[in-house]
């Protein structure tokens, strides 16, 4: 039974995602290395109506701005909108951001407010993230860049700049409260508990790192695999 349970519990994995409109053979695009651009999308908003159109999310204003299929420009904040789904083509790849209550990751305070995050995953375990950015100096010779290789967490602002992308991670557990993986491998083992054994096994079979988003993903997601085969396996012996 347990075997069954983690297998559908992954399959399951596979069905998280949320009927987008026709998209237009386009990628995302980032004008600004806080700004992205994606040619359609989904947006929900509290009230519960729906808007399709091109998006524009500018992360560090907190802003979406949505070219709906109409013609008209809408802009929203967190406090109006439960989710947004944007969508990359040609490979079809979705991005589902959130929005969340959030203490700004300041400790010892009650105040919260809505904040956008993007939800990796789904489960009792819920992988979200936001970027952060570092403005640091090039240190790379000019023929390098010149040769045309690049790093795409790297944007220049002049010859001897650069501003790096950096994705801080997140948990959101079923009560609602996240939690800031300061130290990925050490807080998520934390919040593994009994299961972080069994999930360091996994991770070591598979030669998995916590410094890859995707994998981190999978090490999150076969932990949440175990607790709906544990659950499961509760639910047969009363």
């Amino acid at each position: 039974m347990k075997i069954n349970a983690v297998k559908l519990y992954l399959l399951s994995l596979s069905l998280f995602s949320f009927a987008l409109y026709p998209l237009r053979a386009q990628a995302q695009f980032r004008p600004a290395i806080d700004v992205q651009e994606w040619p359609a999308g989904k947006i929900v908003l509290t009230t519960g109506d729906t808007i399709y159109g091109s998006i524009s999310f500018h992360r560090v204003q907190e802003i979406i701005n949505v070219q709906s299929e109409e013609g008209n420009l809408h802009s929203f904040s967190p406090v109006n909108v439960q989710y947004f789904i944007a969508q990359e083509q040609p490979s079809g790849r979705a991005y589902t951001f959130r929005s969340l209550m959030w203490d700004q990751g300041r400790d010892y305070t009650n105040f919260k407010k809505p904040t956008f995050f993007e939800q990796l995953n789904q489960g009792p375990i819920t992988l979200i993230t936001r970027e952060s950015y570092v403005h640091e100096r090039n240190m790379r010779d000019a023929s390098y860049m010149a040769q045309g290789y690049y790093e795409p967490s790297y944007y220049a602002q002049n010859p001897l700049w650069l501003n790096q992308i950096e994705e801080l991670y997140y948990v959101l557990l079923p009560n609602d409260e996240i939690v800031t993986l300061r130290n990925v491998r050490k807080d998520l083992h934390r919040l593994f508990g009994r299961q972080s054994k069994a999930v360091k096994e996994y991770v070591k079979e598979h030669r998995l790192s916590y410094e890859k988003p995707h994998q981190v993903v999978a090490i999150v997601n076969y932990y949440n695999s175990l607790v709906a085969a544990a659950q499961a396996k509760g639910a047969d012996n009363p």
